[in-house]
């Protein structure tokens, strides 16, 4: 005998009951137990939508792995603000910059915080409000260096004349940013130049975010040995970083713009604040 398959519907199911209820094939138990199953199943269509951010793995404190799949500032930054957008889940995933980078364009990551540059904004919608600043101008050095006063004091580079700048090859933005006037030395490694400040004192200081001066010299040992003093004469020291979205999402737009809204907010400027203390 030909029997028609059942028909699965929404949320009550009427033909699903009566399909089971009219065979006698299930008791009362069984049958409330696959009903309350279907309707779990849709109402979990309607809870938080999951984003799933892409972060650097090697770039800590700023960004790194962690039990969450990301650790560092950043991460952090994302997790706080995802805690006030009701509704919204933040997966985090960790790997090779590049790579991220280009899961986000091709869809396979909804998400990421970075600088918006006209390349990426070819494929992502970005907050207008930042979520972190990464703030080059502080001068790092020994915390008895002899002229320590002198390094706090200086209001320009011609200030420094003299002293020996420690700097990282192909680091496009301090090619850019300090003079090549300065006495230089170049290495290719953040340890080896906090060593040569250090340790083996082939220099007098280096320009680098506080953070990550702390992180560095923490891992290798050097806590307390190195001091940061914050200037404002060296050019283009803030680089913002802001969420991006993919431009792909169906939501990207919408949720854009709640996400400027707790950004702006002075609540979460509060705790951003705190995180970003934390390691320093």
């Amino acid at each position: 005998m030909n029997q028609s398959a059942p028909q699965w519907q929404t949320a009550a199911h009427p033909s699903l009951f009566q399909w089971f209820i009219s065979r006698g094939r299930v008791g009362l138990g069984r049958l409330l137990a696959v009903l309350w199953l279907a309707l779990v199943n849709t109402v979990g269509a309607a809870t938080a939508d999951d984003w799933r951010f892409g972060f650097a793995e090697d770039e800590a404190p700023v960004s790194d792995t962690g039990p969450r799949g990301a650790g560092g500032i950043i991460p952090d930054l994302a997790i706080e603000l995802f805690n006030r957008l009701p509704g919204e889940a933040l997966l985090m995933d960790a790997g090779p910059w590049i790579r991220m980078q280009r899961w986000v364009e091709t869809g396979q990551l909804d998400g990421f915080i970075t600088y918006p540059s006209d390349e990426r904004q070819r494929y992502a919608v970005f907050s207008q409000t930042p979520v972190f600043n990464i703030d080059f101008g502080y001068l790092v050095f020994r915390h008895d260096h002899l002229e320590r006063d002198r390094l706090e004091a200086a209001e320009s580079f011609d200030d420094l004349a003299g002293l020996v700048f420690i700097g990282q090859q192909g680091a496009e933005w301090e090619r850019d940013n300090i003079p090549a006037s300065l006495e230089t030395v170049l290495v290719g490694q953040l340890d080896t130049m906090m060593h040569l400040l250090v340790r083996r004192r082939s220099g007098d200081f280096m320009v680098m975010p506080p953070e990550q001066a702390i992180a560095i010299a923490r891992r290798l040992g050097y806590e307390g040995q190195v001091v940061y003093h914050p200037v404002d004469f060296i050019p283009n020291a803030r680089i913002p970083f802001h969420v991006g979205l993919r431009l792909s999402h169906p939501q990207s737009d919408v949720v854009i713009e709640r996400i400027d809204g707790v950004l702006s907010s002075e609540s979460y400027r509060e705790a951003a604040d705190r995180i970003v203390e934390e390691y320093r």
